[in-house]
């Protein structure tokens, strides 16, 4: 099953406001916000209600428009983006 970000909640605000990523992420190893790329250790994850993956972390410094990208080794999600306010 491959990386796939189904939902960004919210997709807007500032630094230090928790963020969540939903979708099938289990087996998300880094996750890039910008030009950063975290691993595991910067985020909580768990399994969701309906069996999707979250993943949920704090709004780092930035300005602008980021792309946010989950991988595992040369795999890639598909792209979701967060405006900061």
């Amino acid at each position: 099953m491959s990386l796939q970000i189904d939902n960004i909640d919210p997709a807007s605000g500032m630094q230090g406001d928790e963020v969540t990523l939903t979708g099938t992420l289990l087996r998300a190893q880094t996750l890039r916000w910008g030009d950063e790329e975290w691993d595991d250790t910067f985020w909580e994850g768990g399994v969701a209600g309906d069996g999707a993956t979250e993943i949920t972390f704090q709004v780092p410094p930035g300005e602008g428009t980021v792309q946010i990208v989950a991988m595992n080794g040369n795999e890639k999600s598909n792209t979701m983006e967060f405006t900061y306010e």
